[in-house]
């Protein structure tokens, strides 16, 4: 049988080495993790809070915009939503019919695209014969002014068909691209395009 005290002994050793402290080195870096864990909990509390705050003034100024681009690109009607949208349309994100006295008008499409600094998104309205109404640009991220954007939004009404884009000159096929921003101008005509074939599925196929 062993003795008292080398099970004394023992036992002290078992207890120096289970309280061994941690490594400095160790303990710098869960500090760190530590630190970092909780300034990552605090920065994601604050987003959430600002996203409360903001998210409903962005949505409110995003719906307005919208509302504004109904009537830029389809003077003088009404509107309302369109329940059912056609299907196999890239990049739609909504159909809004148009009357004026009651009568049809043609419809607003919402779609988007992509140009030279990423995602475009347009309101697009079309007539009832497949013209194009008018085109205004809701969000984007090119480097281009307001007045290119203009010219170039201003030469699409009164086109139906497939729109093409031009480097030289514009005719009744044709649009003429912005000097050194074509990316965009074939960018904002293919989503034209795209609104264009979203109207005549909706119109030829009855949706409401």
């Amino acid at each position: 049988m062993d003795s008292p005290v080398i099970e004394t002994q023992e036992a002290q050793e078992t207890a120096a080495k289970v309280k061994k402290p941690l490594d400095p080195r160790v303990q710098y870096y869960l500090r760190i993790i530590g630190t970092l864990f909780v300034i990552t909990a605090i920065v994601a509390v604050l987003l959430s809070l600002v996203n409360m705050v903001t998210r409903p003034m962005i949505d409110t100024h995003a719906e307005e915009k919208r509302v504004a681009a109904l009537s830029k690109v389809m003077p003088d009607a009404d509107f309302e939503p369109v329940t059912h949208q056609p299907e196999g349309i890239d990049g739609l994100v909504s159909i809004t019919k148009a009357t004026r006295n009651g009568s049809p008008a043609g419809c607003c499409v919402q779609i988007t695209t992509n140009g030279f600094g990423g995602s475009l998104e347009l309101m697009v309205g079309v007539d009832g014969n497949g013209a194009v109404t008018g085109v205004d640009i809701l969000s984007h991220a090119e480097t281009l002014n307001t007045n290119r954007h203009g010219w170039l939004l201003e030469q699409y009404p009164g086109h139906s068909g497939e729109i093409l884009v031009s480097k030289t000159s514009a005719d009744s096929s044709h649009i003429q691209a912005i000097s050194g921003a074509t990316v965009t101008s074939n960018g904002v005509t293919r989503g034209v395009n795209n609104a264009l074939k979203a109207a005549e599925a909706y119109q030829k196929g009855g949706l409401s």
